[in-house]
């Protein structure tokens, strides 16, 4: 079972389990700048803007704008990407501030421009007057038209999903009712989720999130899971979370960035590549399970998250979940989760980076047995096994392309997974490596391997 699919089953445990709540007319929507924008950066080939789940679509959307790979703007796009790192929510973060009006588009005049996400910096200009000239080349409304029937066909399937979100909960957890709207859009040509907000010249907020789809029925089209609701939660929470954590990481930067440097290989692999991006998350994490409590899971399920979260690097994730509680038990004396985040501050100030990556080490597997030594050399070709054997069950196996692998099968012993059988077919005189790389294999309750074993070895004639 793949660690992302492990927390999916999770989240669906949560979401089957938990009260629904009326929705306030809140439908997803098919936004046009969304799609625009998830065109021109799949043209620029960010990984994250390549989503080939919905096949059909994915097919007509490199069939009609294949011939535009090397329009301006997909350069630039390829140019901002490498410079300032303008990828994942920093693209969304554009999305949401165009306005495509009169078949063109600009920055929205009701909005400040302060509110783009840094990453675009003095870009942004240059960006948009790009991609409007890309839009209009590539009559990139005729291809959104065209495109209606299943965009409103994915927008239907995900109302399900979007039902059963309980919006008043933001408000009361969070402390205060934003001037402005809720949007939920669902998107086809990007993987992930984001949670962007813009804020309007006159004060008005409006808070998203987007959404992709990964599944498809036997005709192709796009289907949703119940598990989804809890990444709609997520990326709500951001809107909230984001602006608290930039707000305090002045004075949480210090012990962030220890905390940080502790598990940066964890928090890059999931795109997270920094201490305040960190900060932000863990906020958005603990709120998001704060949710599903408020709503009816169970202890239990609580502490399956916690655990699930904890093994995603984030180590004060329980001490945090604490003091959330304890914020919601004392509403007369912080009426918003601003006005406690000064104890929150003195939470991650005052921990011991040492003895949260003690514990964190702990729970790791680790990889106790190999039947062949590390470093043997002349292996015979007849050799058809090697067995490894791991401490603790597994969720996932994982070998690295580092160095040469032979052809290869691998498979579990036991019903435990902590024995995995890998038959071989050995060449003569060849040096081989198999790199069991830490992030690739993670134990039932999502911990990473403690270290990365390499098992090299060097055949015979």
């Amino acid at each position: 079972m793949k660690p992302k699919t492990r927390l999916l089953i999770l989240l669906l445990i949560v979401v089957t389990s938990i009260s629904s709540f009326a929705q306030n007319n809140l439908s997803p929507k098919y936004d046009e700048r969304v799609e625009l924008l998830s065109v021109v950066f799949r043209l620029a080939k960010s990984p994250e803007y390549i989503n080939n789940a919905v096949k059909l679509h994915a097919d007509a959307t490199d069939e009609y704008f294949g011939k535009y790979s090397n329009h301006e703007v997909v350069q630039l796009a390829q140019k901002l990407r490498k410079k300032r790192g303008v990828a994942y929510d920093a693209v969304m973060s554009m999305a949401i501030h165009l306005e495509i009006k009169n078949n063109s588009v600009y920055f929205n005049p009701q909005l400040n421009k302060e509110g783009l996400d840094d990453r675009w910096g003095n870009y942004s200009e240059e960006f948009v007057l790009a991609l409007r000239r890309f839009y209009l080349e590539s009559k990139f409304n005729t291809f959104f038209k065209a495109n209606q029937k299943m965009y409103s066909l994915a927008c239907e399937r995900f109302q399900s999903v979007s039902n059963e979100i309980n919006i008043e909960w933001f408000e009361k957890f969070f402390g205060y009712k934003p001037k402005g709207k809720y949007h939920i859009v669902v998107g086809l040509l990007h993987r992930g989720n984001y949670g962007p907000k813009y804020v309007t010249k006159s004060g008005e907020e409006n808070m998203y999130s987007i959404l992709s789809a990964y599944k498809v029925d036997s005709t192709g089209h796009p289907v949703f899971e119940k598990y989804q609701k809890g990444t709609l939660v997520h990326e709500f929470c951001h809107s909230f979370c984001n602006p608290l954590g930039e707000k305090y990481y002045t004075n949480m930067e210090s012990k962030a960035s220890d905390l940080f440097a502790s598990v940066s290989t964890i928090m890059r692999r999931q795109a997270y590549g920094s201490a305040q991006t960190m900060i932000n998350e863990i906020l958005v994490r603990a709120s998001t399970i704060k949710y599903f409590e408020d709503n009816g899971a169970s202890k239990d399920v609580v502490a399956k998250l916690l655990t699930a979260e904890k093994a995603k690097g984030f180590l004060w994730i329980d001490e945090l979940y604490k003091a959330l509680d304890r914020h919601s038990s004392n509403r007369s004396k912080y009426p918003t989760l601003n006005d406690f985040m000064p104890e929150i501050v003195k939470i991650q100030n005052k921990l011991s980076v040492d003895e949260l990556l003690s514990e964190f080490k702990s729970n790791c597997p680790k990889i106790i047995h190999t039947s062949l030594k590390q470093g043997t050399n002349n292996v015979s070709t007849s050799l058809k096994e090697i067995i490894v054997e791991y401490d603790k069950p597994m969720a996932s196996y994982g070998i690295s392309d580092k160095g040469k692998q032979p052809k290869m099968d691998l498979e579990w012993q036991n019903k435990e997974r902590t024995i995995l059988c890998i038959r071989v077919e050995l060449e003569p005189n060849t040096k081989y490596l198999l790199d069991f790389r830490s992030v690739f294999n993670e134990d039932k309750e999502g911990f990473p391997l403690l270290e990365s074993f390499e098992l090299d070895f060097t055949t015979g004639e």
